[in-house]
């Protein structure tokens, strides 16, 4: 047993520490209930823990539980420690990309031990082929981040795991001496609660994205209007305020995975991404996306998720010191109107993923109707007779988007489009009235910083050294610094989670 050295004063300078009257106390604390968050509390618990799970919002699943839940995971280890290298650029050390590649090649034997059922459905070229010609496997667990929750907490509940929900973790209780974790500062019902961790703490509370603040130092500075999350809201960035206060090294916060366009009015209206993947598709009649200036700014169909080349809505005119392509409009006629919703809708995810994706969708918090109507009585859709009334309406340069309209036609007659090398298929006048405009905004999957941490979970401080009986999984400072593999942050949860757990779970007890 590890004794708690008791200290009520000291030199001079020196912080005060003073054990607080516990309220409750349990082995391992987690913190955050998603797939990283269950996966640590089974594997702790498993190793003979006794686990109390703290989830800030009044249900589970975090971003897991709203996800595509795409596992794409290596071949073999090899192939794993080449590529995950290739796509890291430095920005993890050696012994993290082998610990990293082989958690992703065990995903199999993992959900094998935890009785899930899978079906590997194909051999799939990774997203940056280029890097290696290796292949990976796509396992298909679940269809969707819903159903595999569903599975994650039943686990939960058979092993009797205790779950604390509508309770934030607040801060981390430190020793200032040994920088021991040995508990967690939490509120329950508008109270501050004190919960003893005897062996350790484990965050999994995932990312920022619902962060304005951390967004704009990090990411995107002064748009943040533009920007609006489809996840989880009650990833706030708690995790790297805790871990930060207790000394650890922030990593990874450049990186963040972006989706496609959305509407930015009911995205605003309702804080989060609203009207996913406008511009996704290309159904009969068309349409163009517009700057404020009426002029085409990039090839609409164009695919925005997971880009890490520079997106051209956010392009910056240092000469005239603004971001000309914001505020953004998709632009198109009664055609395209009348061809069915300009959103994806449940019947989209349902055929592409096998299940609604996105807090909105999954949560129900709106839908787009099927003929665009609900929206345009909303105005969320502005409607004109003519083009230069709706540039008007939207306060676009009037003269640049009817030059605009007309050039793009002329190119449509001619199958080709020179400015953008749209398909020719694709190429089709806007010139049915009446006529359409919605603001543009980006969509925001997750983000991939937080406290950086090693092979076995174990958070770190500045000089690499590991603040003891602190853990972190999952999103909060992933294992990508740059470029993401598509359909790795979901087994990613899982694998670390169970890594997390057991290391957490060996700890010696304190008294």
């Amino acid at each position: 047993m590890v004794s708690l050295p008791k200290r009520t004063g000291g030199k001079r300078g020196t912080r005060k520490f003073k054990v607080p009257q516990w309220n409750d106390q349990t082995d391992v604390v987690v913190v955050g209930y998603g797939a990283a968050g269950a996966n640590a509390a089974i594997a702790a618990h498993d190793a003979g823990a006794e686990v109390l799970i703290l989830e800030k919002m009044a249900i589970a699943g975090g971003n897991s539980g709203v996800c595509a839940g795409a596992m794409l995971c290596p071949e073999n280890l090899a192939d794993a420690i080449q590529y995950y290298r290739a796509l890291s650029f430095g920005t993890v050390d050696e012994d993290l990309i082998h610990g990293f590649a082989e958690a992703m090649v065990g995903i199999p034997d993992l959900l094998k031990s935890l009785g899930a059922e899978f079906n590997v459905l194909r051999k799939d070229p990774p997203y940056f082929p280029t890097l290696l010609n290796a292949n990976v496997r796509r396992i298909q667990f679940n269809p969707t981040g819903p159903a595999g929750f569903k599975f994650l907490s039943g686990q939960v509940e058979k092993r009797g795991i205790r779950i604390m929900f509508k309770t934030p973790a607040k801060t981390l209780m430190q020793i200032p001496e040994t920088k021991e974790i040995i508990g967690v500062e939490a509120e329950s019902k508008g109270k501050k609660i004190y919960i003893k961790a005897k062996k350790g703490v484990v965050l999994a509370c995932g990312g920022y994205e619902y962060n304005p603040e951390m967004l704009s130092s990090f990411n995107v500075p002064g748009l943040t209007e533009f920007v609006y999350p489809w996840g989880n809201p009650g990833n706030t960035g708690d995790g790297l305020k805790m871990a930060s206060e207790a000394g650890a090294a922030l990593w990874h916060t450049a990186s963040i995975e972006w989706g496609s366009f959305c509407a930015k009015v009911p995205s605003k209206e309702f804080g989060m991404a609203i009207g996913l993947g406008i511009g996704r598709s290309m159904p009969v009649g068309s349409f163009i996306f517009v700057n404020k200036y009426g002029k085409r700014f990039m090839k609409e169909n164009k695919n925005l998720i997971h880009r890490k080349e520079p997106l051209e809505a956010l392009y910056f005119d240092h000469e005239r010191a603004e971001y000309p392509n914001l505020p953004a409009y998709i632009i198109y006629d009664e055609n395209y109107r009348q061809n069915g919703p300009i959103a994806c809708t449940l019947k989209y995810f349902e055929e592409v993923w096998g299940g609604p994706v996105g807090y909105p969708m999954v949560h129900k918090v709106f839908e787009w109707s099927n003929d665009n109507q609900l929206e345009i009585e909303k105005g969320w859709i502005i409607k004109a007779d003519t083009i230069q009334d709706l540039a008007m309406k939207i306060k676009v340069d009037p003269s640049g988007l009817e030059e605009t309209v007309k050039k793009f036609g002329s190119n449509c007659l001619d199958g080709k489009d020179p400015e953008f090398d749209r398909p020719g298929d694709s190429l089709t006048p806007i010139e049915v009235p009446p006529y359409y405009a919605v603001e543009l905004a980006l969509s925001l999957i997750n983000t991939q910083g937080g406290p950086k941490h090693n092979r076995h979970g174990q958070v770190l401080d500045y000089d690499n050294n590991p603040i003891p009986r602190c853990y972190a999984a999952g999103e909060l400072g992933s294992f990508f610094g740059f470029l993401y593999q598509g359909g790795n942050n979901y087994p990613e949860a899982w694998a670390f989670g169970q890594i997390a757990g057991k290391k957490a779970a060996a700890e010696k007890s304190i008294t």
